[in-house]
């Protein structure tokens, strides 16, 4: 069952609110027990979540916190995540904490922090970090003995790239890196990142419930009631569940374009409407890229958080049923075609995952989601 959203999780507790309220009485000199500390504290807070709500430098780099965190749960290769920068921290010198702290796969551990890149020239994609903010969070890390990692959000590429700062760090100690070089130093594989590719078309065809009206409108727009929906690849109908959910996923959050929908006439009107999507212009390999696992996820996420250039959310729900099936894919018997490409940083080459009408070692250049 659905819970109703203006409800809390029944695990959700009021222990941040109650800090919150806590440093706030002990701010002004008010007891807990005062019974004026919760309005003035709710006083105090309106205008403050005002403002914040008011500045989109940080909604949006909040929400590209939370983009991450569910990006790398819906891929879902790790051993653990979490939340590194909440809670008090005691140093002997000035330390920031990363975002997120995450134990790899093969039990290692990378601290990460995010940050939105927005550049207005999508020509010209380049960041940089001062000395002072890199060497606080590489302070951090050095103390906790986990390697520090860059997750950049590319926004005008709606694209994610993971870098280790020692190659682009500047003579006096900040960092520089363009979006070019960030992707061929990318690491998001380690995490479970793939860049997908499969035959075109994909074909999404929704049936008419023949019980219902339906009709072409005089704008030549179809009205009806969906009765059932099926999934090609081609020409050929995807049954198995695992491959549907998979090409309806790509369909709708892919990279391929869209064509109008056309309607489907029978004997007795209209019979339904299919959606196809393919490349932009289709290569002559027989398989076509149609996105990498991350994009693909912030596109969905997208939908959910964002309202034309306004954020609407923070948050997203991950969907690691999406990808997982990915590290075990049975391409012998999938009707869906299907190719993976992991990349590795820099002069390393692709581990390619065939389907098995193509060589199992297939090789290539490094892949760039750009």
């Amino acid at each position: 069952m659905t819970q109703p959203s203006n409800e809390r999780p029944p695990s959700e507790k009021a222990a941040d609110l109650l800090a919150l309220a806590a440093a706030f009485a002990q701010r002004c000199g008010l007891d807990l027990n005062d019974p004026a500390l919760v309005e003035r504290f709710l006083a105090d807070a309106a205008p403050r979540l005002k403002g914040a709500l008011a500045d989109p430098t940080l909604l949006y780099g909040t929400r590209t916190e939370r983009m991450f965190e569910a990006t790398v749960l819906s891929l879902g290769r790790f051993r653990l995540f979490k939340t590194e920068d909440v809670g008090r921290v005691h140093a002997a010198t000035t330390f920031r904490a990363p975002d997120f702290r995450v134990v790899l796969d093969d039990g290692g551990q990378w601290l990460v922090e995010v940050k939105n890149v927005h550049c207005e020239d999508p020509q010209k994609q380049r960041t940089t970090m001062s000395a002072a903010y890199l060497t606080s969070l590489q302070a951090y890390a050095d103390a906790v003995g986990a390697p520090l990692r860059l997750a950049l959000y590319w926004s005008r590429w709606n694209l994610w790239t993971i870098i280790a700062p020692d190659s682009f760090r500047r003579p006096a100690g900040g960092l520089r890196v363009t979006m070019i070089e960030a992707v061929m130093a990318n690491e998001f594989a380690r995490l479970g990142d793939v860049s997908i590719a499969t035959k075109p078309p994909l074909r999404l065809v929704l049936d008419a419930a023949t019980d219902q009206p339906r009709k072409l409108s005089t704008e030549g727009l179809a009205e009806f009631v969906v009765g059932s929906a099926r999934v090609y690849s081609g020409d050929v109908e995807l049954t198995d569940p695992r491959d549907r959910r998979l090409a309806e996923i790509l369909l709708l959050y892919g990279e391929w374009q869209a064509a109008e929908p056309f309607a489907i006439m029978g004997d007795e009107g209209i019979a339904g409407v299919e959606f196809v999507v393919s490349p932009e212009e289709p290569s002559d390999q027989g398989f076509d890229r149609i996105g990498s696992a991350s994009r693909i996820f912030t596109r969905h996420f997208a939908t959910r958080t964002v309202d034309g250039d306004q954020v609407i959310q923070l948050n997203g729900a991950p969907v690691p049923e999406w990808f997982a099936p990915l590290a075990a894919w049975d391409f012998e018997r999938s009707q869906l075609p299907l190719w993976l490409f992991y990349q590795q940083p820099v002069t390393a080459a692709l581990e390619v995952s065939a389907h098995p009408d193509k060589e199992q070692d297939q090789r290539g250049s490094p892949s760039q989601d750009a």
